[in-house]
């Protein structure tokens, strides 16, 4: 029915806008036919003055003469004829007294005379006359006197003669009224004795602008109407024709009523039918709707039963729909649980809210839930994020910029997680936007680097540990090569003597290598001293299983190459019967452990004390300031005895 009632309402403002156009015609129409009417009676006025204009008697100036002939032209009629001069005085007038109309013993205007100049007479504004209630209006040419100069001649009458003169060409219904140059009526077809010589109201006056034209405005009983109006160029007056809009609108409303009746019983029936027809619709556009409903939240959707061709076939496409999404979510959800990377998405503007693949949880210390749907979302668990050493907060991170609209790539981040576990991960992230480019999502994904950080870290670690061992290590051949150097009687010996010391700080090396010099093995470590210049059977070795520590054991290992060659040169090994008990033991336990070593000679040459060489400073100087007592040599009848008292547990 819209339809319908779009093209009526279009019939009816075509109607009324054609109803409208017509009546304003004839407004403008009404208007001018007055004016012809009422400027045609004051056109015989005009005749009138002609005549009187070519008096013999004012030709020679018998004014006189002139009153009198003017007298008996009027007589029996309400017309008053006047003669004045340029300054407005009275020469003769057929009036009951000389100055019975005061307007015309004014001087003229200058917008007066040029109208005078132009049409050759001159429509006067209205005027009060001698009786009571009574207006007039005057016609005056202009004429030339007795001695050539210029005199006007007046001829006025009441505006009732206006009015009769109008009143046949007023359509039924209209009222037209005649206003002069000052806005005031001049003549009324209703109502004049009570409007004649007033003013118009100020908003209908001011409408009346150019020569012609139609307006809508109140008239002094405050009714609202439709005004056509015309300017006479010949008099300066103006002619209105009214008729009131409530006239006008009546046909229209009228039609409109009848419009709006026979469409309320069409939409009545309309409706009805509808309310029939539609009630199979409205199922089957719910089972759509619930259909619908099921596509979008991920559940089976299900065939609809429906007599309507097109429902049925919307839901044939969203089953189709649905099973080319559930596949698509199974290869996404396969591909999110198999990839090595933590995922998490977000809508959540504070991203607080997110979905998180099955390595993101176990990085996060989640336990595993088979049964989860995936796309649900979950809360973030608390951590503590730091970058380059400087805490995070929860708003700088990755997924939180990414719902602002940034982009972060390959950025490392150290988590605390509530368990005390940290992890380090590489995670780059980026918003997910609607077509119209809003952000509506982000999307994170970090990879794993705890154990490439540790590693780094570990490198750096043995990179600083050697850095110092080799340190060490060349200030101990410095200082081994110094003291042969200082104490050889010759180059050959001092080479000699420095290589050996050399193989043997180069054994314990090896020692320390196999073991990544993490210690060494006491056992060990006295058989790869003494293997190089004497044989093992000439040595007593006793003692429990002793760890040494590496500063500890490349001290071991010098201290024992300078007795054994030592006594090899002047003790129990310079002979073929001589031996060596080595025997030690630990004291103390825990971080307070001593280690206790004796090295006894046996069967060797008697000794005694010489001048301190350099083995014997080296004995003492390596172990200088060790706690528990450090080294003590003492030469006894049996042989050299030299114990060791090292604390186990002191940094070296």
């Amino acid at each position: 029915m819209l339809p319908v009632w779009l093209f009526a309402a279009y019939l009816l403002v075509t109607y009324a806008l054609h109803e409208r156009s017509r009546i304003e015609q004839e407004a403008l129409w009404t208007a001018r036919q007055v004016s012809l009417v009422v400027e045609g009676e004051l056109s015989n006025l005009k005749t009138v003055l002609d005549g009187l204009s070519r008096s013999p008697a004012l030709a020679n100036g018998d004014l006189l003469a002139f009153g009198a002939e003017a007298r008996r032209l009027v007589q029996g009629t309400d017309e008053v004829i006047t003669l004045r001069n340029l300054d407005g005085r009275q020469l003769a007038s057929t009036g009951p007294e000389l100055a019975s109309d005061m307007s015309l013993t004014t001087p003229l205007t200058v917008d007066e005379r040029e109208q005078l100049k132009l049409a050759g007479i001159l429509f006067g504004n209205v005027f009060a006359g001698h009786r009571a209630n009574e207006y007039r209006v005057a016609v005056t040419a202009q004429v030339s006197g007795f001695s050539g100069e210029p005199l006007f001649l007046s001829e006025s009458f009441p505006t009732e003669r206006i009015r009769l003169a109008m009143l046949p060409a007023v359509p039924e219904g209209w009222t037209v009224g005649v206003g002069d140059r000052e806005g005031k009526y001049v003549a009324r077809s209703k109502m004049h004795d009570q409007v004649a010589g007033r003013p118009g109201l100020p908003e209908y006056v001011a409408k009346v602008v150019g020569r012609s034209g139609t307006f809508q405005s109140q008239n002094f009983e405050g009714n609202r109407l439709l005004a056509g109006y015309y300017r006479s160029p010949y008099s300066g007056w103006f002619y209105t024709a009214n008729i009131p809009l409530s006239q006008v609108q009546a046909p229209l409303w009228w039609s409109f009523a009848q419009i709006g009746g026979i469409g309320l019983s069409a939409l009545l029936f309309s409706l009805a039918l509808a309310y029939f027809v539609g009630r199979r619709f409205t199922k089957a556009t719910a089972e759509l709707v619930g259909r619908a409903d099921a596509l979008g939240s991920g559940r089976a959707v299900e065939p609809i039963l429906t007599s309507v061709a097109e429902f049925d076939t919307i839901g044939q496409a969203m089953i189709t729909a649905e099973r080319a999404i559930a596949e698509r979510t199974r290869e996404l959800e396969t591909v999110l649980e198999t990839v090595p990377a933590a995922v998490w998405f977000t809508y959540d503007p504070q991203a607080r809210q997110v979905i998180r693949n099955r390595f993101a949880a176990e990085l996060m210390g989640l336990s595993p839930q088979p049964h989860r749907p995936f796309g649900k979302p979950d809360l973030v668990i608390d951590t503590l994020a730091y970058k380059n050493g400087q805490t995070i907060s929860r708003e700088d991170r990755p997924l939180s910029r990414a719902m602002r609209g940034e982009e972060t790539t390959n950025e490392e981040f150290a988590y605390t997680l509530p368990s005390g576990a940290q992890r380090y991960l590489l995670s780059s992230a980026r918003p997910i936007r609607s077509s119209e480019g809003s952000v509506v999502g982000a999307v994170q994904i970090s990879l794993d680097i705890s154990d490439r950080k540790r590693g780094e870290e570990q490198r750096q670690l043995l990179v600083n540990e050697l850095n110092h061992r080799v340190k060490n290590t060349l200030a101990v051949v410095q200082a081994i090569a110094a003291q042969t150097m200082r104490n050889a009687s010759s180059l050959a010996q001092a080479g000699q003597v420095l290589s050996s010391r050399l193989v043997s700080l180069a054994k314990a090396h090896d020692i320390l290598t196999r073991e990544n010099w993490s210690g060494a093995d006491l056992s060990a470590l006295i058989a790869a001293a003494v293997e190089p210049h004497a044989s093992l059977d000439r040595f007593d070795l006793s003692g429990e299983q002793v760890w040494l520590p590496p500063n500890i054991a490349l001290s071991f290992a010098l201290a024992l190459h300078e007795l054994t060659t030592n006594a090899i040169k002047y003790g129990s090994l310079s002979n073929a019967t001589g031996s060596i008990a080595i025997d030690w033991k630990l004291q103390g336990a825990g971080g307070d452990r001593v280690l206790e070593l004796d090295w006894r000679e046996k069967g060797g040459p008697p000794v005694t004390p010489g001048k301190s060489g350099f083995g014997t400073q080296l004995l003492q100087r390596v172990f200088e300031g060790k706690n528990a007592g450090g080294v003590k040599i003492t030469y006894g009848r049996a042989g050299l005895h030299c114990a060791f008292r090292v604390n186990l547990s002191e940094e070296r």
